[in-house]
């Protein structure tokens, strides 16, 4: 929402400051265009249907509340939390980022025998972490033991190495490559008598 309200502030200021400045330096001009301008709208609608007012109306009187009630949503919406508190520290509150969790899971999963590629996303849970792991895996490695190997590696270094509590075990999801191809190679039988 930050960034929102630094660019409805910047758009506002833009049109502010040269209207004021032409407001204060020609005044008399200005509102006389104004109130030509509103005086036009003012028999405009004066002379168009009163079913066609009234629909108009209620279509920018929605599309205002619309608008209002989205910028009301966005700015009172809290933002996801990036940092989480690491439990085991003494004398002091130490917060660590959400990256440094999902890296040191992703370095450590990848560090592991059989595993290819690993991605792992991280979220705040009451300041617990719920950790979500996508590994790449060999196809020639058993799924069950690798998959409780994965999980106890993202059980020791969240809790142990980054010392942050987990909310809910690990989601892990495994994506294992076809196993490779076996390639036969033709038997050879006896060699045939009259070759050398």
């Amino acid at each position: 929402m930050n960034v929102l309200n630094r660019i409805l502030v910047v758009i506002g200021l833009l049109l502010a400051l040269p209207l004021g400045i032409a407001l204060c330096v020609a005044p008399i001009p200005i509102l006389g265009a104004i109130g030509q301008g509103l005086d036009s709208l003012t028999s405009w609608l004066e002379t168009t249907n009163d079913l066609v007012r009234i629909l108009l109306g209620i279509l920018f009187a929605l599309a205002w509340m619309v608008i209002c009630l989205l910028i009301l949503v966005l700015e009172l919406r809290r933002p996801p939390r990036r940092m989480v508190r690491v439990e085991r520290v003494d004398g002091g509150i130490v917060e660590v980022n959400l990256k440094t969790i999902t890296d040191h899971v992703a370095y450590e999963l990848e560090q592991m025998p059989g595993v290819l590629r690993a991605r792992s996303r991280a979220s705040v849970r009451r300041n617990a972490v719920a950790v979500e792991v996508e590994v790449d895996t060999a196809g020639d490695m058993a799924v069950p033991a690798q998959a409780s190997q994965i999980v106890d590696a993202v059980r020791l270094v969240v809790e142990e190495k980054v010392g942050v509590r987990l909310a809910q075990p690990p989601q892990v999801r495994m994506h294992a490559a076809p196993a490779p191809a076996v390639v036969r190679r033709p038997v050879e039988g006896p060699p045939s008598i009259g070759t050398p």
